[in-house]
């Protein structure tokens, strides 16, 4: 579903990876004071931490990085391809060192976790599906705009003590991005674990641009059945019809347009010129179709 003719490599060839950075924006002057990565080592989860005590040692903690993602053929991370692995490979770049990345299968969890809870949750951001998925509040946590200028006190003043709150911080997003991918893998593979009808219309659409169409049908009815808020109603409808008539399923089609109709949306509107073509072009009914 996420990866077309492929499939993620097995749970102990995933490394879970997280930066803490001396600036949010990116660019060649930032670079990456704390790179954290979780496994899986048996019954364990393991977070391991690369810290860059002062510039001069960023070509040595690249160096070790590389030599640990050498056992491991998957990379999980969150918003990873527009931030953390161009950032990371701008920085091999310039320590002349070989990016491990390019062999590596990359699921960035940011665009899956958008698709399946963005409809129900006002935000996505990590934080804030570790409290509306995971049902877990972070207690003693630094905020992430807050990090840069900890570490660059550190730089001045030599003292590491207060980068507690940050390790702390790094440590837990690695975790909770894990737990997410699972409660995704979990949803993925079985619908009935989702709650929210809201959640399961999104996961019919997942499974709809996956090309899955009939696990698209039943999630979607699933969705319909459990209630749904009046305009996620009508865009649910509207996705059906659709399905239904690239199925030649046309009596389903038009049941289900007709039932869109009485929706105040402006997809009652796509649903009277469908329901026109219907009846001029497969009942020979020039009359209902005017009507």
């Amino acid at each position: 579903l996420l990866f077309p003719g492929a499939a993620l490599p097995a749970p102990d060839r995933l490394v879970y990876l997280d930066t803490e950075t001396t600036g949010l924006a990116g660019g060649t002057g930032t670079c990456a004071f704390l790179i954290g990565i979780g496994t899986l080592q048996g019954t364990q989860f393991v977070v391991r931490q690369f810290f860059l005590r002062d510039y001069p040692e960023e070509k040595a903690i690249l160096q070790a990085l590389s030599e640990t993602l050498a056992a491991f053929d998957g990379l999980v991370t969150y918003n990873g391809k527009t931030f953390d692995i161009p950032l990371l490979e701008t920085r091999y770049a310039l320590a002349r060192l070989k990016s491990p990345f390019g062999r590596l299968m990359h699921l960035d969890a940011l665009h899956p976790s958008r698709r399946l809870w963005r409809l129900r949750l006002e935000s996505c951001k990590l934080t804030d599906l570790e409290s509306a998925v995971l049902g877990i509040e972070r207690e003693g946590d630094v905020a992430g705009s807050e990090i840069p200028a900890i570490y660059f006190d550190y730089l001045r003043a030599g003292d590491a003590r207060g980068l507690q709150p940050v390790f702390h911080h790094n440590a837990l997003d690695i975790m909770t991005l894990a737990a997410v991918t699972v409660e995704l893998a979990r949803a993925l593979g079985d619908a009935g674990t989702l709650n929210s009808p809201v959640d399961l219309f999104s996961l019919s659409r997942m499974f709809e641009f996956a090309g899955s169409r009939e696990q698209s049908v039943a999630t979607c009815q699933r969705a319909l059945s459990g209630g749904l808020p009046e305009e996620i109603e009508a865009r649910a409808l509207h996705q059906l019809a659709l399905q239904y008539k690239r199925q030649r399923q046309h009596e389903l089609a038009v049941e289900t347009w007709q039932e869109l109709t009485k929706r105040a949306s402006i997809l009652a509107l796509e649903a009277f010129e469908e329901l026109a073509i219907h009846y001029e072009h497969h009942h020979r009914d020039p009359k209902s179709a005017m009507e």
